[in-house]
Parts: C-alpha cells; structure tokens; sequence
C-alpha cells in the first residue's frame, strides 16, 4: 500500500453518505505492477480514518475517468459502512 503522503494530490471526489458529503481525495499513484500482474488504474485504499483513490495514470483519460467512477462504489460502500453503523 503506497503511503498516501507520498502521491501528488490531483483532486476530490465528494461523495454523499447519508446526509453527509465526504470528500476524499484522487491522487497519482506509482504506476508499477503488482505480484499479481498489471495493477488497477484507480484503487481504493484506507489506512485508520483516511483514505484516498489513488489512480495511475492520465487523470483525464477515459479509462482512468471510468475506473474511478468504479472505485467510487467502493469508497462509497467502505463509509456508508464506517460512518453510518
């Protein structure tokens, strides 16, 4: 898991958990390659009460734009179940 004090920030993706909206922020991520083979282009991570989505890449590619919104469900999930229970 790469520290999130170490990737450029590049933005913020709110994100509405009950009333609340969260914003958790986008930042680039080294792009490497994982023991499992290529690594996502955009990953969720949490460390204790932060977290970010770290995408690899162009951040205004198509790809990146959509694997983003896929972490997204992700993220959401993750604080509807942190914040909500």
């Amino acid at each position: 898991m790469q520290s999130f004090a170490k990737a450029d920030l590049v933005g913020f993706l709110e994100l509405q958990v009950g009333s609340m909206a969260i914003q958790v922020p986008i930042r680039h991520a080294d792009p490497g390659v994982g023991s499992d083979g290529p690594i996502p282009l955009a990953t969720f991570q949490a460390e204790g009460s932060h977290c970010a989505i770290l995408i690899r890449g162009d951040s205004s590619s198509r790809a990146v734009e959509r694997a983003v919104g896929e972490v997204a469900k992700e993220a959401l999930a993750h604080l509807s179940r942190k914040l909500l229970n």
